[in-house]
């Protein structure tokens, strides 16, 4: 059987990165998992394009935090000392760049 890998060169250049192949893998909620990002470049993909990180969602992190940090504060005094958790998780700036380090760490493909 014939090693197609090294015999027919599929490399390419897409905006300006080289990559092995044109296989691109656009951004889905399997990008939101590392290990679906390492199965992706595993099963041939040469790029994976995560998912986009809008204005408004950091935003929303900052108004989420005010609303929480002033609720309450005009019952007494102590109150500004018990700060509640957040009701959902809001991926912002600092959480999105720790998601792309994770998938890029050893990997070969292109982010």
């Amino acid at each position: 059987m014939i090693d197609l890998s090294k015999t027919i060169d599929l490399s390419t250049t897409y905006l300006g990165l080289q990559l092995k192949n044109p296989l691109v893998a656009s951004s889905s909620p399997m990008c939101a998992d590392v290990g679906n990002v390492r199965r992706m470049e595993d099963a041939g993909a040469a790029a994976v394009v995560l998912h986009s990180l809008f204005e408004e969602q950091i935003e929303q992190e900052s108004d989420e935090l005010d609303r929480f940090m002033d609720a309450g504060s005009e019952i007494s005094a102590e109150s500004v000392t018990h700060f509640p958790e957040l009701t959902h998780r809001v991926m912002g700036p600092d959480t999105y760049l720790a998601h792309i380090v994770k998938c890029k760490q050893d990997r070969k493909s292109t982010l």
